[in-house]
């Protein structure tokens, strides 16, 4: 983890078949260099000096040694770039590339949690991004901008009207020495690169709302959000079932820490079982208005539907949601208040004095029932004998 870079220099992408066009004040600077020095070159060399005194491109390993032979600094290589590129035949690549590539910054942050959200790393290194909503191309396109500087990239409206952003190989090389992988996500279980974890709120708060940008979704009719990753599997669905968060996809796990870094509560459960396929699907889910209150004011989505439906969500809930972490000491507090009151309690006081449904009221006393705080003192019965509500009472303990 600790070999992978967050701001990559030009002398740290890989030598091999990537080749650069410098500006004439280089051209200029290094041939009459070469003059004075009176240099021994080999025949290797001085073909690609040639090449280089006519404006053409050469290897980025011509480059670090020529530079090195002269001293002359790589800052200075890197401010006179004016093309970076993997194709000896054309000019697709980064123009004017912005050295050196920053992925700590908020674009840089974004672009990568797209890419490993609605986006890919192929196995011939090129990368995409694709997406329905024109608005979130435009955003990732700019942020590509940003990164890396006069990008080349192609953009196709498919068949089944999803757009697909393509860029140049040059781009999946760098996204590379970040941490990222090459393949399908489902069989490279992919990590979330280890210095998003270290970098502020804000940052963190973007690489999310990317994330579930992408990949999330609003569940309203249980009221959570939820987002879903499928990996390779080798075990039994029993296995799985028992222990989830262990064989869950690394990039559900990164999620989760990220979460809790903004305070947010989720929980990473099995979703369907392919055995056919050797492929499971991992659900990571966000309940409780609490903790959907706290994601949509630190975090939201870049699409407006979905902060509608998160609004939406958080509006269904009628009666305000139990402290999450202190759900049985709330319970206990405003039950010992009913019971001062009237000597005991029913799931309508409870209800009434805690602002919560009766059904959440029950459960309050079912919890408090199996923890011992409580005890049923009387199932009264109306004239008819019908059964009214059960009446309870602190233990003498308490």
């Amino acid at each position: 983890m600790g070999s992978k870079m967050v701001k990559i220099h030009l002398t740290q992408i890989p030598s091999e078949r990537i080749y650069l066009k410098l500006n004439k004040k280089v051209i200029r600077l290094i041939t009459t260099l070469v003059k004075k020095t009176n240099l021994v070159l080999s025949q290797e060399i001085t073909e690609q000096l040639y090449r280089f005194k006519i404006g053409k491109k050469v290897s980025i390993h011509f480059i670090k040694k020529i530079s090195r032979m002269l001293e002359i600094g790589n800052k200075f290589i890197e401010d006179n770039t004016d093309l970076i590129t993997s194709c000896k035949s054309t000019n697709v690549g980064i123009k004017k590339p912005r050295f050196p590539f920053d992925f700590t910054n908020k674009n840089g942050v974004r672009l990568i949690s797209a890419i490993m959200g609605d986006g890919e790393i192929n196995s011939q290194i090129i990368v995409r991004y694709n997406n329905q909503k024109k608005v979130l191309i435009d955003g990732i396109l700019n942020c590509f901008k940003e990164v890396f500087g006069d990008v080349d990239y192609k953009l196709y409206l498919r068949d089944d009207q999803t757009y697909q952003l393509v860029f140049p190989k040059i781009v999946g090389l760098v996204l590379l020495k970040v941490g990222l992988k090459e393949g399908y996500k489902s069989i490279t279980n992919y990590s979330i690169p280890y210095f998003i974890f270290n970098l502020d709120i804000d940052k963190k708060g973007i690489f999310i709302k990317q994330f579930f940008t992408d990949e999330g979704n609003v569940r309203l009719k249980d009221r959570r959000l939820q987002v879903k990753q499928t990996l390779k599997i080798d075990s039994t669905k029993k296995t799985l079932r028992l222990e989830p968060e262990e064989y869950a996809p690394n990039s559900l796990k990164g999620i989760k820490r990220l979460l809790l870094d903004l305070e947010i509560t989720s929980k990473i459960s099995l979703g369907a079982y392919r055995e056919n396929e050797k492929k499971a699907d991992w659900e990571l889910s966000i309940y409780g208005k609490e903790n959907l209150v706290k994601f949509q004011e630190k975090i939201g989505f870049y699409l407006e539907y979905k902060n509608k439906l998160l609004e939406n969500a958080i509006k269904s809930y009628k009666f305000p949601s139990a402290p999450r972490n202190g759900r049985i000491e709330f319970a206990l507090e405003k039950f010992k208040i009913v019971q001062t009151k009237y000597g005991f309690v029913t799931k309508y006081l409870l209800s009434e004095e805690s602002r919560r449904s009766i059904k959440t009221a029950i459960y309050f006393l079912i919890d408090l029932k199996k923890k011992g705080f409580i005890n049923e003192i009387e199932r009264p019965r109306d004239k008819k004998g019908h059964p009214k509500a059960r009446k309870y009472s602190l233990n003498n303990n308490l």
